[in-house]
């Protein structure tokens, strides 16, 4: 063969190569490895530790009647979100957004979704469970919660610092269109825009990031 035609051979090939080669280099360095932040207060102890600000414990109840803790969500990370049932504004497209990490996600034993009722009198556990039909949730992945006001209000305030829910008049709810992402020891790692596609793909990928961040952590043990 002509070593001009071998030339024109091996062009397209070293063009297609090249984007590969480039993955190989970058992957295979040290900086590769992204992090996420950990977000919100840090404590540093006497002897000079950093303490994270961790979601607090819980005890409430999902769609099923079946009593949910922080113990079922041990080793897990999840997805937490703040809705109500009769909402019509940004809550349908977040839960349509929630359902699509449901589907990413379907299969995987580390996974968890959360969503937190704001209007507890209202969304008993049978209109839970309804809503969860209607938007085919996999129950024993996605978690819809009811339970005290007082508490779903000190968790949204005090353990997943949404500033929405600081004034809350007597009687009244707050709507947040946050999504949080939660690593398997309590800590916020993430919060996204819950009704904007582009931030739950962002979303999906760093669920992916930690999920790998954790694997790193049990291979070095």
């Amino acid at each position: 063969m002509p070593i001009s035609n071998r030339i024109k051979l091996l062009v397209p090939i070293v063009i297609l190569a090249y984007p590969v080669a480039f993955w190989l280099a970058i992957s295979c360095g040290e900086n590769h490895f992204k992090r996420l932040p950990v977000i919100g207060p840090v404590a540093v102890t006497t002897s000079g530790d950093s303490v994270f600000h961790t979601v607090g414990d819980f005890q409430l109840t999902n769609q099923e009647g079946k009593t949910i803790s922080q113990a079922d969500l041990e080793g897990k990370i999840y997805v937490a979100n703040f809705f109500f049932a009769t909402c019509k504004t940004v809550c349908p497209d977040m839960n349509q957004h929630m359902r699509r990490i449901q589907e990413k996600f379907k299969g995987s034993d580390e996974i968890r979704l959360v969503s937190y009722t704001v209007d507890p009198e209202a969304d008993s556990v049978p209109v839970l469970a309804e809503y969860a039909r209607q938007l085919k949730v996999d129950n024993s992945m996605w978690w819809f919660l009811t339970g005290p006001k007082d508490s779903i209000y000190t968790l949204a305030r005090e353990s997943y610092l949404l500033p929405a829910a600081q004034r809350i008049a007597e009687g009244d709810f707050f709507h947040s269109q946050d999504l949080l992402l939660i690593d398997k020891d309590k800590r916020i790692r993430g919060i996204y825009d819950g009704t904007e596609k582009y931030e739950v793909d962002t979303l999906m990928d760093e669920i992916k990031v930690l999920m790998h961040e954790y694997y790193e952590l049990e291979k070095a043990k």
